[in-house]
């Protein structure tokens, strides 16, 4: 046996790892439980790998074996219980413990059994004893045994493991490594059906011993399981048993049952073995079961299901009726039940036009349900029927979003382009493909794409909409929509959303929320374009659309990083993690590394380097997020020339931005590295070019975010005392506090580290302790931790301690009195009694006292007091 790759078994490898390790000293002793296909015997090699590594002999252990191994070398007693011959316990177990012992008196072992469940009960007493009175050896036994409780014979001292089901992600990444498995199945139903077995999803093909026990049962129990296991999983038992004639009590179950083949509860069938289910499928004719089965269901949809499945050619009513009932198949259970059902109504179809509007719906659903590639390949179907415009517009809505999904932009592109220029009759077939340009287009970035957009707009007619366009697109949310397009376009000309589908409901309210939240994210109003997206992204969870919003997931998680809800970030890029592997979306899969490098770098602590994400090619987008995130891991380190690499690949070598959306919002880290690197002057000459483009390329009238950007980068360029004003203009406007407060924050720190070098430490104080308590709220620790460092009055700060004990000392001698009473948490009346003044005069005084003092409040004086100005208290 050799080491093997194991798909998300990180923890039981670790376990076994410890497990050998620790037979390094003494004797170990495990069984894995588990499921057939599981993944036991996967687990036994990796563990036989680990063992080799750390210099262990490993040795299969069964009864062909030892007699192969050294037969003439072994005890008389081993031989003669070999041979069958009777043997006594005690003989027995010395002559198999000194065996042990000679085995490992040169280097510790481990010795292996697979399917332990067939060993016999002599074999695992055996080992049941040596595994009780094993003390010194270093020996691992490590067993492999089907079910859920180990085989009989097998004794307490040996340790069980039960080995689970995959997780998502994992199973679907085994998938990955399969693609004839989906060839004809989607994803989804296909690790659905798996339930995370590594056998189940790798081949359909039933064990034998599946094979066999089916034979065994009576003739009726294998017909009323051959039914459950077409009938899928939503069908009561009750229509079951009434399509195969079984008895009334449910007695016909009862052998199957026994054999451990399937359980009934709550009213339905579970069979305890995905192939278990495929075995039972091929024991008859599909066709028969599904016409006994239509005969039978009370359920209009999987009436219509059966009847389609059961008949062999067109049927006009059959495939009607299959459309009509499609609906409900995604509404109760999973949207790719609606596009198979949709695909199977096509397929049933006369006529060839109807087959081409069904093959486009099921596209539809398949693309809301998460499958790309199925989608695609439904949209295939239809170009091969059909050059409807209207039909054809309908698919390549669909296809053009999954090639997006895949990350396939100028592709997607392309197809919802032709599909407009095709001019179809219903006009919300063209608005939308319009829409599916703008969003291909957002994400590459293409200059060439975005301008042709108002073209394309202009193409459609609105109130031409027919009953397939405004299924997709009601005409109630075209003019949010054209404003999204057009802010794609041209984001600098864009007017910021305004609340245009109140009043609507449904499908419009959705399509205008949608709408506004892109031009949200592209006129920098952070705040509102991760609200409008995480509420569509609960709709999606609810409705269980995954693919519906999948191409915003990424700039919904960027948003909630910008305007600081990062735990909502963390939670979103965990769960679009899953989504992103069950259905194998591109987009996702590049870009939520990036996102998440850019949280770990925020939150770096200095303890551990940040991990980055590898590489995607050809994709602008990912590739500027894992720039943007490499680039602050970097700055975080200290490392301002990694730093600079970094941000400044994300401009090309004219100054461009490779993403125009991504790009301009890192020039303060772009101008910060130059500021820091070690080609300090010719860095600063690049970022202040690229800053410059910038500014040009964003109007006149900036977004207010982008002019905080912009004047934050251009004070860090700027050399000379001009600096002071590019910093008060990225600081102009408190709001921004609100909406971007690690941008804001940043400024705060850098402005207040440029006071402190221009030694006017009292005015620096009041930023840098602002700009820390946001870091802290944040959880921004390298921010957090610089801003400490430098804080006028922090230990490491000889300067500043100097400057704020003259500027207290600076104080009249009845102002420092109030400043010390304050900064013990007295109140203005308790001085104004002390001193004999009034309240209003000490609220006076203490006004004028904050300023000087770079504090805006009395927590913050008291912290000053105690630490910079105790000396000049001490000295008057």
């Amino acid at each position: 046996m050799g080491s093997t790759t194991l798909y998300g078994r990180a923890r039981e490898r670790a376990d076994l790892t410890a497990f050998v390790e620790a037979a390094a000293s003494r004797p170990m002793s495990m069984v894995l439980l588990g499921d057939a296909g599981i993944g036991k015997t996967a687990l036994l090699r990796a563990a036989a790998g680990i063992a080799r590594e750390r210099g262990f002999g490993v040795l299969p252990l069964d009864r062909a074996v030892l007699r192969a191994v050294a037969a003439p070398r072994l005890d008389p007693a081993i031989r003669s219980w070999l041979r069958g011959e009777p043997t006594g316990e005690a003989e027995l177990l010395t002559a198999a413990l000194s065996a042990l012992d000679r085995l490992t008196a040169s280097a510790p072992a481990l010795l292996i059994l697979d399917r332990a469940d067939l060993a016999g009960p002599a074999l695992l007493r055996l080992l049941t004893l040596v595994s009780r009175h094993a003390c010194t050896e270093r020996a691992a036994l490590l067993l492999a045994a089907r079910g859920a409780e180990p085989p009989p014979g097998l004794g307490a001292e040996i340790a069980r493991y039960r080995v689970g089901p995959l997780p998502d992600r994992a199973a679907a990444r085994l998938l990955n490594a399969c693609p004839e498995r989906t060839a004809a199945v989607p994803r989804r139903t296909l690790l659905r059906r798996a339930g995370g077995n590594p056998l189940a999803l790798t081949t359909a093909e039933p064990p034998m011993e599946f094979r066999r026990a089916l034979a065994a049962l009576p003739p009726a129990t294998r017909r009323l399981l051959q039914l459950a296991a077409v009938a899928g999983d939503a069908e009561p038992v009750g229509t079951i048993n009434r399509a195969g004639d079984g008895a009334a009590d449910l007695r016909d179950w009862a052998p199957a049952e026994k054999a451990g083949l399937v359980s009934i509860a709550g009213g339905h069938v579970r069979f305890e073995h995905p192939l278990i289910r495929a075995a039972a499928c091929a024991t008859g004719p599909a066709r028969a079961a599904h016409a006994a089965l239509a005969s039978c269901t009370d359920d209009p949809y999987h009436q219509a299901l059966h009847a389609a499945l059961a008949s062999e050619g067109p049927d006009e009513l059959v495939a009607a009726a299959l459309e009509d009932s499609a609906a409900t198949a995604g509404r109760r259970a999973v949207l790719i039940a609606e596009a198979r059902a949709l695909e199977l109504a096509a397929e049933r179809s006369p006529a060839t036009g109807d087959a081409a509007r069904r093959f486009a719906k099921a596209t539809v659903a398949a693309y809301r349900a998460g499958e790309p590639a199925y989608a695609l390949t439904l949209h295939g179907r239809v170009e091969a029927l059909t050059d409807d415009p209207d039909v054809l517009g309908l698919a390549r809505i669909a296809a053009g979003l999954a090639l997006v999904h895949q990350a396939r932009f100028a592709e997607a592109y392309d197809l919802a382009r032709d599909a407009v220029l095709r001019a179809p009759a219903d006009g919300q077939i063209a608005m939308t493909n319009v829409l599916v340009a703008a969003n291909a287009a957002v994400l590459s970035g293409d200059a060439a794409h975005r301008a042709e957009l108002p073209r394309l707009l202009d193409l459609v007619a609105d109130g031409t909409g027919g009953a397939l366009g405004e299924s997709i697109l009601p005409s109630a949310a075209n003019p949010a929509t054209r404003a999204a397009v057009l802010a794609v376009a041209d984001p600098a000309g864009a007017v910021p959303p305004h609340g245009g589908g109140k009043g609507m409901t449904g499908l419009a309210e959705i399509s205008v929320t949608l709408a506004e939240s892109l031009v949200a994210w592209l006129t920098d109003d952070s705040v509102r374009a991760a609200a409008g997206m995480a509420a569509l992204w609960q709709v999606q969870k609810a409705y269980d659309a995954p693919g519906a919003l999948a191409a915003r997931i990424p700039l919904m998680i960027l948003s909630m990083i910008d305007c600081g809800r990062w735990r909502d970030a963390d939670e979103a890029i965990e769960e679009s993690a899953t989504l992103a592997a069950v259905g194998n979306l591109t987009l996702l899969l590049r870009s939520l590394p990036g996102l998440r490098g850019v949280l770990e770098a925020l939150r770096y602590d200095g303890t551990r380097p940040v991990l980055l994400p590898p590489r995607p090619s050809g994709d602008p987008f990912s590739e500027s997020l894992r720039r943007r995130a490499a680039g602050m891991a970097a700055l975080s380190a200290g490392d301002y020339d990694i730093a600079y690499t970094h941000f400044r690949s994300m401009f090309d070598a004219t100054g461009e931005p490779v993403h125009p959306f991504l790009g301009p919002r890192s020039l303060p880290q772009l101008a910060l590295a130059a500021g820091g690197s070690s080609r300090r002057t010719r860095a600063k000459a690049q970022a202040r070019q690229i800053v410059n483009g910038c500014r040009a390329r964003a109007g006149s009238t900036p977004t207010p975010r982008m002019a905080m950007l912009l004047a934050h980068a251009a004070a860090l360029l700027d050399e000379t005392d001009g600096a002071e004003e590019h910093f008060r203009a990225a600081l102009a406007d408190q709001d921004r506090a609100l909406h971007w407060p690690l941008e804001r924050a940043e400024a705060q720190l850098n402005y207040g580290l440029w006071l402190r070098k221009q030694r006017r430490v009292p005015e620096a104080r009041p930023h840098m302790l602002a700009a820390l308590d946001t870091f802290t709220r944040l959880g921004a620790r390298a921010h957090a931790d610089q801003a400490r460092k430098y804080l006028p009055g922090n230990a490491h700060d000889e300067a500043g301690r100097a400057g704020t004990a003259g500027a207290f000392a600076a104080l009249t001698a009845q102002k420092q009195m109030i400043a010390r009473l304050a900064a013990e948490g007295m109140t203005n009346r308790e001085i104004a009694r002390r001193l004999v003044l009034s309240p209003r005069t000490v609220g006076s005084h203490l006004y004028d006292i904050y300023p000087l003092l770079g504090v805006g409040n009395r927590h913050q004086l008291r912290d000053l007091l105690n630490d910079g100005a105790g000396t000049a208290r001490d000295e008057g």
